[in-house]
């Protein structure tokens, strides 16, 4: 939350700063659409680290998984259901780190309009990576009878 007013502390000096040739209406909101990206930033990257949260349980997951899918198949039993549930564990995994190594936290050459759009746009991507994520722990706690 903290690293968030030096943003916009300096945000609000420079509109300031830009003299009264915009009238305050303008600069007020240039200011208020400044707090909207930050907001809009501050939300997205809330959702990320409830995600990362979760990162080592499903690493801890997959590995369980995977040792009673080989346990199984060894015993000629049928282990579809682990093998999928291990699936999906890395199809989250895959996702975070996708989504992690695609988004631009900088936004560097976007207007406010494009940064809003933007942001909107991966708060979308990053609460389905999110979801996915529970789901596959949900899946796999339910496969491996754990709470």
């Amino acid at each position: 939350m903290y690293k968030y007013i030096l943003p916009v502390a300096v945000l609000i000096s420079l509109a300031a700063c830009q003299g009264s040739n915009k009238g305050p209406a303008q600069d007020e909101a240039v200011i208020k659409d400044s707090l909207a990206v930050d907001s809009l930033s501050g939300v997205v990257m809330n959702i990320h680290d409830e995600g990362m949260a979760k990162m080592m349980v499903i690493r801890r997951l997959k590995t369980r998984v995977t040792e009673v899918t080989d346990s199984l198949q060894k015993k000629k039993v049928n282990a579809a259901a682990y093998t999928a549930a291990g699936v999906l564990l890395d199809s989250a995994n895959n996702a975070m780190n996708t989504w992690m190594h695609a988004y631009d936290m900088q936004m560097q050459g976007k207007s406010i309009a494009e940064k809003k759009a933007y942001l909107e746009t991966e708060e979308k991507k990053i609460s389905d990576v999110k979801a996915l994520m529970l789901k596959s722990i949900q899946d796999a706690k339910g496969l491996l009878k754990e709470e």
